[in-house]
Parts: C-alpha cells; sequence; structure tokens
C-alpha cells in the first residue's frame, strides 16, 4: 500500500510540468547537470543509469532546446562537459514552483490531522531516502 501509494504520488508530480517540452529523463538529466555540472555525457549517462547513446539522444535535445550548452573539457580534448544554461535553470526553478504548489494545493485538501500525521512522516520518509 505504502509503495504503490508513493509510486501515484511520484508519477502525479513528475507529471506537473510546464507542459510537454521535456520528458521526465530529459528533466532528471537536467537537474543533474544543474546540480553535478559541468559533466561529461558519459558521466551523466552512468549517473542516470542510461546507455551512452540514448544519453547522446537527450542531451543533444537538451541542448538543441536551449537547456544545456557544451564546452571543450580542459584536459581531454576528446570529450565536452555540459551545463546547464540561464534558459535551462529557470525551466528547473518553474517546473519545481509549479509541483510545489501542485503539492501545497493537495496538503491544503486534508483535514488538519491527517496534515500533521503527513508532518510526522517526512523525517523517516528522508531518512529512508538515503539508507544504502
Amino acid at each position: 500500500m505504502l509503495r504503490s501509494s508513493l509510486m501515484v504520488l511520484a508519477r502525479r508530480l513528475r507529471n506537473t510540468t510546464l507542459g510537454n517540452e521535456l520528458s521526465a529523463t530529459a528533466f532528471s538529466v537536467l537537474v543533474r547537470v544543474n546540480r553535478d555540472g559541468p559533466i561529461a555525457p558519459g558521466q551523466l549517462a552512468k549517473a542516470e543509469h542510461v546507455q551512452p547513446p540514448s544519453m547522446t539522444r537527450i542531451v543533444e535535445a537538451l541542448e538543441a532546446g536551449g537547456y544545456l550548452s557544451r564546452a571543450p573539457h580542459p584536459n581531454d580534448g576528446r570529450q565536452t562537459l555540459m551545463s546547464a544554461t540561464d534558459a535551462g535553470v529557470a525551466y528547473i526553478e518553474a517546473t519545481r514552483e509549479q509541483r510545489n504548489s501542485w503539492l501545497v494545493r493537495h496538503i491544503d485538501q486534508l483535514a488538519p490531522d491527517e496534515q500533521a500525521a503527513l508532518r510526522s512522516v517526512v523525517p523517516v520518509l528522508q531518512r529512508m531516502t538515503e539508507l544504502p
């Protein structure tokens, strides 16, 4: 019951986006580049558990959309490093804001005791995300 509820909630949050511009995978890649970048496409593929050819397509689409930019790797002329552009960062922030608003609207519909129960479980869920 917990697993299925968390999966449905996560899917609903993931689907709360600024339109159909980016897939969930592309958005995840953009967020990782913003957080961990500049980063090579190969490192991205490994971090996101995506095959390199698939990552190449995702990166190319994000770059074509103006969300990512490429720069030469300073130590390896065969590689490039990806960074989020200002437009990419703005898209991340706007999507997060939209998702936060969705979540707040839905939490506001809960009874006060349900809201309190939800607040009490947040530290436990956070702890679970940190377990190996």
